[in-house]
């Protein structure tokens, strides 16, 4: 896939795992206090991007089933190694977390800042959850790519087999003599009728 045509489905998946990945930090840093502390710490326009971010995730499906159904095999190209990927995916997570927080620790009250603000009640999480949600993220677009690239395959033709030839075929042809086929049987009787 060019770079240009998958660009935007990686956006939507990262803005996707930039949102997970705030959220699971915040569920492992407090627990079942997590949803309390979210409002607290002035969390509370996360309630408008959640639905939009759902919506780009929808936008981005859409087109990976669209590119499917119209999938040609000379749209194919090469694309960058999964290590790779993955390192940016991760690298960019954890920096939209740090800045996410840092921003917040800024503008909104309630909210630590500094490293605190990051790093603090759990915050370090963030980076092991930023390396697998960035793999996750990778597999995501690798699978999509390679549905793409499966679609775009030319059809399976399967040649239907030739009869097989016996060996009679390669014998020299005779003409057969007529056979007399009730040569050795007698006659005999029909049956006998059943008396009740």
């Amino acid at each position: 896939m060019s770079t240009r045509r998958w660009r935007p489905r990686a956006a939507a998946l990262l803005a996707g795992g930039a949102f997970a990945l705030h959220q699971l930090r915040y569920l492992l840093g407090y627990g079942s206090r997590s949803h309390h502390e979210l409002a607290a710490q002035g969390h509370a326009y996360l309630t408008v991007v959640a639905p939009l971010i759902a919506v780009v995730l929808l936008l981005a499906a859409a087109d990976v089933l669209m590119r499917i159904t119209r999938a040609r095999p000379d749209g194919l190209g090469e694309q960058p190694s999964l290590r790779r990927l993955w390192a940016v995916a991760a690298g960019f997570l954890f920096s939209a977390y740090c800045l996410q927080e840092s921003l917040e620790g800024l503008l909104a009250t309630g909210h630590p800042g500094g490293v605190a603000g990051v790093l603090g009640y759990g915050g370090w999480a963030a980076g092991p959850l930023a390396v697998a949600i960035g793999f996750v993220v990778v597999l995501l677009l690798r699978g999509a790519d390679r549905a793409i690239e499966l679609a775009a395959e030319p059809a399976l033709r399967i040649a239907r087999p030739r009869p097989a030839l016996s060996i009679t075929a390669f014998l020299p042809s005779r003409p057969r003599p007529y056979r007399r086929v009730a040569h050795r049987l007698r006659a005999r009787a029909p049956p006998l009728a059943s008396i009740p």
